[in-house]
């Protein structure tokens, strides 16, 4: 019989300390939250065929009766000062299991270097994930950790492909660099047997999972994680909340089903229920406030299978999307549009690798209009997760996904996001290396939605009441002609007022331009504040209207800003919001095309 006891590697002389900082990333987002994303996201990846289905647990269980599985870790937690409750007679826990899906499989020895088991348990910061899977930075378990009060959790798994009717089960702890007699140990344990090999005694396991109430069986490939002293905010709604808001688009795809249970409420939720669920729910407090999310939920659930209309890309290498690029149906979708009528698009996507080798590919978009809301809801989606932090469509009222699931497109949005899956970031380490257009088709795709919504939301042509009035006209009769001279003699003649001195003077300069206060203007009062806008100048339109974020960024590089006597409070697309604090006031802003006219406005607000 094998026993397990938690293992601690001493620091031998020469090695570096460390403290993991991993945990840092997921901080953004409430406990539940992070977990929820991880574990989920983490099973889509290893989905096999039909429905993934996640089964939360919350529970509690005797102290006493889990006394064995802490052997040996008590003495490290009270070194890094993770407190064990000593007075706690019961211990919460978080059990979270997936089914459908392929388990941790590849070898499980400590040095085996590959496979899903080694870089589960023993990489941090190094991921082997590609093609459609979402992790790419190696440390989103971390947010196991994270959401246990002693940064600790176990795993039992059955692996798919050959390696059925076999649990494994190990568990890990992310502490701190320590010291116990004089001796330092590294910040990591394992709940492992002597070898740092999993356990694998079928009647340890089989107490183990009564303990914690795990359901999996000998022949139910996946993976079973128990995480135990919940922080608090870990409970049934908490829980249930994230897991709809993170995940109603693979729920309403028919991709994943979600259980909870907490001992006294059961939930399970898939395609069939989840708009009615949530509709029955309250979403105050959250950024569903305020919304009619049953119907926003409504028109995605029936307009997922809906056949899409082709956007069509003149030129791959360089991409744009313009009213051409809606083939002659752009009045008709215009309509629709405007009448409240779903679209849906398929957009595509020309990628060249830094090997040189073209992949053709492609994403999705749904947008609905819907007059009441009071900002977008807007959702960026890539293998089934929400990417949270890119928001483009300000205060437009519609409801618009942007879905990413074809596998050369979702390899790409991968290599550039962040660890929390909460951004698509062109500056993440080796994006540019790994594609030789990547930049400019990151920064098209996170622009599409704009672009899409403007043109679908352009108002129509005004009508014009005079025109062609010189070749059809009907002359006058007496009495108009009368009424007209009587009417030039009563309204006195229009005189246009001289114009007034501008408050500032603009100059253009290499890259740029500068902004001082005109020295004519000389009753000024400080502080005043004003605002400053920026767009390449074009042949027609209003160049303002047709700005782009291609065209570049007040808040990015490589932009650059020098001020005197002025406080820039905000810089983001091509608008400054500044505050002038004196005479001497002066801005130099550079950066741009040198080979494009730029048009500046600022005005006094």
């Amino acid at each position: 019989m094998s026993e397990g006891i938690w293992h601690f590697k001493a620091i031998e002389p020469g090695t570096p300390e460390r403290n993991p900082r991993e945990t840092e990333f997921f901080k953004l987002t409430s406990p539940s939250e992070a977990i929820v994303r991880e574990f989920i996201q983490n099973s889509l990846d290893a989905k096999t065929e039909g429905v993934v289905s996640i089964r939360f647990y919350l529970g509690s269980a005797e102290k006493e009766e889990m006394q064995e599985y802490f052997r040996g870790i008590e003495k490290h937690l009270e070194a890094c000062q993770f407190s064990f409750p000593q007075s706690l007679s019961s211990i919460s826990y978080l059990t979270i299991e997936d089914f459908g899906t392929t388990g941790l499989d590849g070898m499980f020895e400590p040095d085996a270097g590959n496979g899903n088991f080694y870089n589960f348990w023993w990489r941090e910061g190094i991921s082997q994930k590609k093609g459609q899977k979402a992790g790419r930075w190696g440390l989103g378990k971390t947010t196991f950790h994270l959401v246990s009060k002693i940064r600790t959790f176990w795993g039992l798994t059955v692996r798919a492909g050959g390696h059925e009717h076999e649990y494994l089960l190990m568990g890990k702890a992310l502490l701190k660099t320590h010291k116990i007699d004089n001796k330092r140990y590294h910040y990591f344990g394992y709940f492992s047997d002597s070898n740092f090999k999993p356990l694998m005694d079928d009647s340890f396991i089989i107490g183990f999972k009564k303990i914690f109430n795990i359901t999996r069986t000998i022949d139910s490939p996946g993976l079973s994680i128990v995480v135990p002293f919940l922080k608090e905010g870990i409970n049934f709604d908490s829980i249930l909340k994230a897991a709809i808001r993170h995940y109603f688009y693979p729920i309403l795809d028919g991709t994943l089903q979600i259980k909870i249970n907490d001992g006294n409420r059961n939930a399970i939720i898939d395609a069939s229920n989840l708009v009615e669920k949530v509709g029955s729910m309250s979403w105050e407090q959250t950024e569903w406030e305020d919304m009619n999310i049953t119907e926003i939920l409504e028109f995605i659930k029936n307009t997922i299978d809906k056949p899409a209309h082709q956007i069509q890309i003149t030129n791959p290498g360089d991409p744009k999307i313009a009213p051409e690029s809606f083939g002659g149906q752009l009045n008709i979708l215009q309509q629709s549009f405007r009448s409240g009528k779903p679209v849906k698009f398929q957009i595509p996507v020309h990628i060249i690798k830094g090997n040189g080798i073209e992949k053709d590919t492609f994403f999705t978009v749904l947008i609905k209009r819907f007059p009441e809301l009071r900002k977008a809801f807007e959702c960026y989606i890539r293998a089934g997760i929400r990417v949270t932090e890119i928001k483009e469509l300000g205060n437009r009222p519609v409801v618009a996904l942007l879905i990413v699931e074809d596998q050369p497109l979702s390899e790409f949005l991968g290599n550039c996001e962040t660890p929390a899956h909460t951004k698509w970031n062109e500056r993440t380490e080796d994006f540019k290396k790994k594609y030789r257009n990547g930049v400019r088709i990151l920064r098209f795709i996170k622009k599409s939605l704009y672009r899409i919504v403007s043109i679908l939301d352009e108002p129509p042509q005004e009508r014009q009441v005079d025109f062609l009035k010189e070749i059809f006209s009907i002359p006058a009769t007496p009495e108009e002609r009368e009424e007209k001279q009587k009417k030039e003699e009563v309204t006195p003649p229009f005189s246009i007022p001289p114009p007034q001195e501008p408050l500032f003077d603009i100059s253009q300069i290499s890259g740029g331009f500068t902004v001082i206060l005109n020295p004519k203007k000389t009753n000024v009062q400080f502080p005043f504040h004003a605002i400053l806008k920026v767009a390449y100048d074009t042949r027609r339109g209003n160049p303002f209207s047709q700005y782009e974020l291609f065209d570049f960024d007040l808040g990015e590089r490589p932009i650059t800003l020098g001020s005197r006597d002025c406080n820039i409070q905000r810089r983001e697309r091509n608008a400054l919001e500044i505050e002038v604090r004196g005479q001497n006031f002066r801005l130099e802003v550079r950066g741009f095309d040198e080979n494009r006219d730029l048009v500046v406005d600022i005005k006094e607000t």
